[in-house]
């Protein structure tokens, strides 16, 4: 299998063949076309199976995939407005991010961060292979995938629980020289991945791309204030993914939150504890909570000012992609709040064993550990997919049906049921009189068929 000159294979993990199976998939999350020279173009559909694996499948094969992610596909091209983008290159890789490094002894703005994940490919191939490893790129690259990706990040169909839509946002980066960019070599198209435990409904991974641009947004920050600018970057506010979370950090620091301000509480013995509260700002405030769009919004921004960018690594990438039905992006990256609707009950996936606690693979350690300097005390700021959970969902009331239905609809529904068979009394059991059972209450909707709650996920 050959490599991006950017990624490093794990020495001890053997590479396996990417064996795609349209009957195991449950969800997709991206779409798009490959324009290869010597084997023209061809539409792929990247999907997830219930265990978080990602097979890719010809468009082909889209009458093989279940119900349920069919109409994924299709709610999402509608909704969307656009067809899939089209992506020119002769050796493309998928990678399946799981850990970001963000390096907290940073020499320049731009520096590099590493990515930990699974690099599958390359495509077109009749023989794709997968293999943990790690992936380096610049911070400039990080930010400019995310935000150059997101009009066309996979759209999913709106819950109650989300101020906007959730999508499954993915990031095109180099993983060669700008020359090999230039021939269409070395292109990795990058998905940071969502844990098994949450991919019940959907594979969205909002909340993890809004935690790694706010870290890769805090390092630039950092630089910048250390290094007299750029000025907007130090000066910008940088808000949270979760308010709740800050104010929790907040106070296990020491600190007392009442309303937008958090003070220090100095009343913690000893002399270490009270030379660690004088480093610290008696005052702090809390930082506002931001979705995922406003943070890919201050990532542009911050690229506007971010020196020596675009490189001609990011030029030479940017080139090999077009919109896929010749449409401009929809203005801006908020899109309005819509109108909470219920929603049908969905289908219940199985439960599955508690999840592993929140640590890196073994394999992942091996590099984490090379990055880290003999004596080193300076730690890197790590952003974990399996940290990252969405607020719990609420029940879902399922909506009434009207009482008069029509003639057809009763072909689909369940006949009354038969009555109960009598059975004798024991003979232990004194003869009494009858109990006499509760009556349904009139009107209540007869139950749904089964197939209806395939197209529910």
């Amino acid at each position: 299998m050959s490599h991006p000159r950017y990624f490093v294979p794990h020495a001890a993990s053997p590479a396996e063949a990417v064996q795609p199976d349209p009957a195991a998939v449950v969800h997709a999350m991206d779409a798009f076309r490959l324009q290869a020279g010597y084997v023209g173009e061809q539409e792929w559909i990247v999907c997830t199976d219930i265990a978080g694996n990602v097979h890719v499948l010809p468009a082909s094969e889209r009458e093989h995939l279940p119900a349920s992610t069919k109409a994924q596909l299709t709610h999402h091209e509608l909704a969307s407005g656009r067809t899939p983008r089209r992506i020119s290159a002769s050796e493309l890789f998928l990678f399946l991010v799981e850990l970001v490094e963000h390096p907290t002894d940073a020499e320049g703005a731009n520096d590099p961060v590493y990515l930990y994940g699974t690099l599958m490919g390359p495509w077109p191939s009749a023989s794709p292979m997968r293999v943990p490893g790690q992936l380096t790129v610049t911070r400039g690259d990080l930010l400019a995938g995310l935000v150059q990706g997101a009009p066309d990040a996979f759209q999913y169909v709106q819950d109650p629980e989300s101020k906007t839509a959730p999508r499954s946002y993915h990031a095109l980066l180099p993983g060669d020289r700008a020359e090999r960019i230039a021939e269409g070599r070395g292109l990795v198209l990058a998905y940071p991945a969502v844990p098994p435990e949450l991919q019940a409904h959907n594979v969205a991974n909002d909340p993890l791309v809004a935690t790694i641009l706010r870290e890769a947004l805090d390092q630039l920050q950092e630089y910048a204030r250390e290094h007299g600018g750029p000025k907007a970057i130090a000066e910008m506010e940088v808000p949270v993914p979760s308010r709740l979370m800050a104010i929790a950090e907040l106070e296990s620091r020491g600190y007392e939150v009442k309303g937008d301000m958090a003070t220090l509480r100095r009343n913690h013995p000893g002399l270490v504890n009270r030379l660690a509260e004088w480093l610290r700002a008696e005052k702090v405030k809390v930082p506002r909570e931001a979705t995922t769009p406003e943070f890919l919004e201050l990532a542009r921004r911050a690229l506007e000012v971010l020196p020596g960018w675009p490189s001609d690594t990011e030029r030479a990438l940017r080139a090999l992609v077009r919109p896929g039905n010749g449409a401009p992006p929809k203005p801006g990256f908020i899109p309005p709040v819509a109108a909470a609707q219920p929603l049908p009950t969905q289908r219940v996936i199985p439960p599955r064993p508690p999840p592993s606690p929140a640590r890196p693979n073994d394999w992942m350690q091996d590099f984490l550990d090379a990055h880290t300097p003999p004596g080193g005390k300076k730690k890197a700021k790590l952003t974990r997919a399996s940290e990252v959970t969405p607020p719990p969902r609420r029940a879902i009331s399922t909506p009434k049906q009207a009482s008069s239905s029509k003639d057809w609809m009763g072909d689909f529904t369940p006949g009354p049921s038969a009555p109960p068979e009598h059975k004798p009394p024991s003979p232990s059991t004194p003869p009494g009189p009858k109990r006499r059972e509760p009556s349904a209450p009139a009107g209540n909707p007869a139950k749904k068929p089964d197939w209806m709650s395939d197209f529910e996920d």
